[in-house]
C-alpha cells in the first residue's frame, strides 16, 4: 500500500502545523487536483477522514467573490455538535449560516431531524423537518410550478399564477 505521511510536532503555530496542498497549475485545463479512486467492491473504507474538534470541507468558486460581495461562492460542508451541516458564508464574510442541517438519529436526545436555515427548531420532535421564516416572501409566480415557505411561523404555498395558499397557520 502507497502511504504518504505528513507529520508535525511543531506545537502551536499561527497556522495549521502539518499542510498537504495539491495544485493544479496549468489554467488552460479543467483538472482535477486531487483524485481518489478506490478499487474495492465492499466500499467499507473512508476515502477522506477528518478527525477533527470541527470538522470542514470549505468549497471556494475562485473568481467568484469581489469587493461588494466577499462571501460569494464560499460554502462548507461542516460537522458540528452531532450535526452535519451544509453551510453558506456570511455576506459580511465573518462566518458560515446554516443553510441545511441533519441530525444522527439518536443526536442529543432528539434526532433525525433536517432543518432549512436553522438547526434548533425542532419543537422537541425526532424526524421531523423543520423550515425557518423565509428572509423575503416570493413575490414573483414561479414558471410551471410552487414555491413552499414559512411566513411569520406559518406554512404557505405560492403557485405558477401567482395564488398563495396557508397550508398551516402559526
Amino acid at each position: 500500500m502507497a502511504t504518504v505521511l505528513i507529520q508535525s510536532d511543531d506545537g502551536e503555530l499561527p497556522s495549521a502545523s502539518a499542510v498537504l496542498q495539491v495544485r493544479a497549475t496549468n489554467a488552460e485545463y479543467n483538472q482535477p487536483a486531487l483524485r481518489i479512486d478506490q478499487a474495492s467492491d465492499s466500499g467499507g473504507a473512508a476515502s477522506i477522514k477528518i478527525f477533527d474538534p470541527n470538522p470542514d470541507i470549505e468549497f471556494v468558486e475562485s473568481g467568484a467573490a469581489d469587493a461588494a460581495h466577499p462571501a460569494r461562492g464560499k460554502y462548507e460542508i461542516a460537522v458540528q455538535s452531532d450535526e452535519l451541516q451544509i453551510n453558506g458564508r456570511r455576506e459580511d464574510n465573518s462566518s458560515f449560516d446554516p443553510i441545511m442541517v441533519f441530525q444522527r438519529l439518536g443526536a442529543g436526545g432528539a434526532g433525525g431531524n433536517v432543518g432549512f436555515r436553522t438547526g434548533d427548531q425542532f419543537g422537541g420532535g425526532q424526524g421531523v423537518i423543520a423550515i425557518a421564516n423565509a428572509i423575503a416572501a416570493p413575490s414573483v409566480n414561479p414558471g410551471g410550478g410552487g414555491v413552499l415557505y414559512v411566513e411569520g411561523g406559518a406554512l404557505k404555498y405560492r403557485g405558477s399564477k401567482g395564488t398563495v395558499t396557508t397550508i398551516a397557520p402559526a
